[in-house]
């Protein structure tokens, strides 16, 4: 059977959720480039098509997920249906999805551990990680709930060694 190999890795989550390390040690054992796409203020659909296509054997932290979340928290919706519709089947498509979402109180002990000032308030986190949950739910991904450091190297073993994934 044919499977069209992965070309993305995406890992998405609330603030203090361990995207950061995730995508660190993916790009040291991978060998990719890894990208943050963080928000910024221009024509989102356009803007995650451009980064989806031109972009290569890349880790994204952060994806058009993100722009949805904290869209739906603190600005206008970022996209029509149809172009919500349209990034979805993208990043169906050669992309490897993973969620880090740990428990809300290990979320808000990272987050209090932290000594610079973040854009989210503490009270925001589990609003946050329940959109996540909620616009991720249709879409095939990996759950890390970055636990332990165990967790963590399954994980990026599970992805470098697997032709499950065929990487």
């Amino acid at each position: 059977s044919y499977s069209m190999p992965i070309t993305r890795i995406i890992v998405e989550g609330p603030d203090c959720s361990g995207k950061s390390t995730l995508v660190q040690k993916l790009k040291n054992e991978l060998h990719w480039d890894a990208k943050s796409l963080h928000h910024k203020p221009k024509n989102q659909f356009s803007r995650y098509l451009k980064e989806y296509a031109f972009n290569e054997n890349v880790i994204f932290e952060r994806a058009h997920f993100s722009e949805e979340v904290y869209s739906t928290l603190w600005r206008a919706p970022p996209f029509t249906k149809q172009e919500k519709q349209i990034l979805d089947e993208i990043c169906r498509l050669e992309t490897i999805i993973i969620l880090a979402c740990p428990d809300l109180e290990a979320l808000k002990r990272r987050y209090i551990k932290r000594n610079y000032s973040q854009q989210i308030k503490l009270n925001e986190l589990g609003k946050t990680r329940d959109l996540f949950i909620h616009i991720l739910k249709d879409t095939p991904h990996i759950l890390y709930t970055s636990k332990d450091s165990k967790e963590l190297t399954n994980l990026i073993r599970k992805l470098c060694n697997s032709n499950e994934y065929n990487l």
